[in-house]
Formats: C-alpha cells, structure tokens, sequence
C-alpha cells in the first residue's frame, strides 16, 4: 500500500504537538476554550515570564515545554525562541475567539475519530511508528485518541481558521500583497507588542 504522504505529515504535526500536553493547557482548565474570555494563569506564585492578553506563561510552562520538545531529536531553541513561539500560539488562540472562528472540543473529537480512522488503513510501519511515539509518552493509543488528541487538535483548527480568515482578508484588501504565513505570524506578533498586548516581564529574555 502507497504511503499517505499528507496523512503521515498531519499526524507527525499532531503527535508533536501532543508531545506537549502539559503546555497545550499551561493557562488553565481546557474547557475555558472556546468561549472564556480569558485564560489566567492557575499558579499565580510561579515566576511569569511572558503576559499575553490576560494569561500568563511561567517559568514551569516554559520548563514542561522544553522537557517535551527533549524528546525529540530536533535541537531545542534557545528559551527565548521558545517563549514567542508559546506566546504567538496563545496569541492566535485568542484572536480566534475573539473573531469568532474558534474550534470547538467537539471538532477535535471529530478531527480525532477522522485522523484514527485513517491511521488504522496505512501500512504497518507508519501504525508501528505512531505507536513508538505513544510509547514515548506513556498513554495508550485510546488515551491519546480520546482524551490528548482533541484538545490539541481543537486549537490547530482554531489557528488554521484564523490564518486562513486572515490571508483571506488580506487578499481581498491587498490582491498585489505576497506574504508567507511566517510573515503574518510576525506581523501579528509585532502588533500585539506595540500594543502592549504581549510584555515581557523577564528582563532576561530577548524578544527578537
């Protein structure tokens, strides 16, 4: 049977990202999204590093999140690199909401179900590859499918929602403009920071 090859990418972005679990929800309680109108920070006596909106990443989110990147083989950036990497995810996941194209749970359990389902028609060495990485976080492949996985899942659609409404406007506004995703990331980022939407308030980090 021929590999999957946009398969095999999809599921590669997703089970990286679950790497990060503990950092997906490194504001508060999952359910907050979507809907709340702020995800505040539930360890107010940890050492925050970044502000973005009316939540807070920490140092300990900052650590989780590092120890779970460990597990790959990637070279890990330095923590700056890191923090506008958590602070952009954040920042879009807000921006979602408030534009009303956030995802729903229940969109990421259907996401979940679609992506299981092809998952079980590839060959045996992308199924025994995708188990390897389950092994690598201690859950079994039901733990993943049912309770790691939608969350996750819910905010890629959220992000993927509010990139594509956004180069959608863009477009429409600007038909001559060409820009990358990583531009309007940049873009987006560069805005909040004059806004004052994002601060840093670690003066050892280095916002570049």
């Amino acid at each position: 049977m021929k590999l999957n090859r946009k398969f095999i990418a999809i599921l590669s972005i997703a089970v990286a990202s679950v790497l990060t679990i503990s950092t997906i929800l490194y504001f508060t309680d999952a359910s907050h999204r979507p809907g709340g109108k702020h995800r505040m920070n539930d360890s107010l006596n940890d050492q925050a590093l970044i502000q973005v909106g009316a939540t807070y990443i920490t140092r300990t989110h900052l650590t989780a999140y590092k120890d779970n990147l460990a597990k790959s083989d990637a070279p890990l950036p330095d923590d700056s690199t890191l923090l506008k990497e958590m602070a952009a995810k954040e920042l879009m996941l807000q921006l979602a909401d408030e534009e009303g194209v956030a995802a729903s749970l229940e969109d990421g359990v259907q996401r979940a179900r679609q992506l299981r389902e092809t998952l079980e028609s590839q060959p045996r060495q992308v199924q025994e590859q995708h188990l390897r990485m389950l092994d690598a976080m201690g859950i079994s492949e039901d733990q993943y499918w049912e309770d790691y996985s939608p969350p996750e899942y819910r905010d890629m659609l959220s992000i993927e929602r509010f990139m594509n409404k956004r180069t959608t406007e863009m477009k429409t506004n600007q038909p001559d403009l060409i820009t990358s995703t990583k531009q309007l990331k940049e873009d987006l980022l560069k805005k909040a920071v004059d806004e004052q939407r994002i601060v840093v308030l670690d003066p050892d980090i280095h916002w570049r």
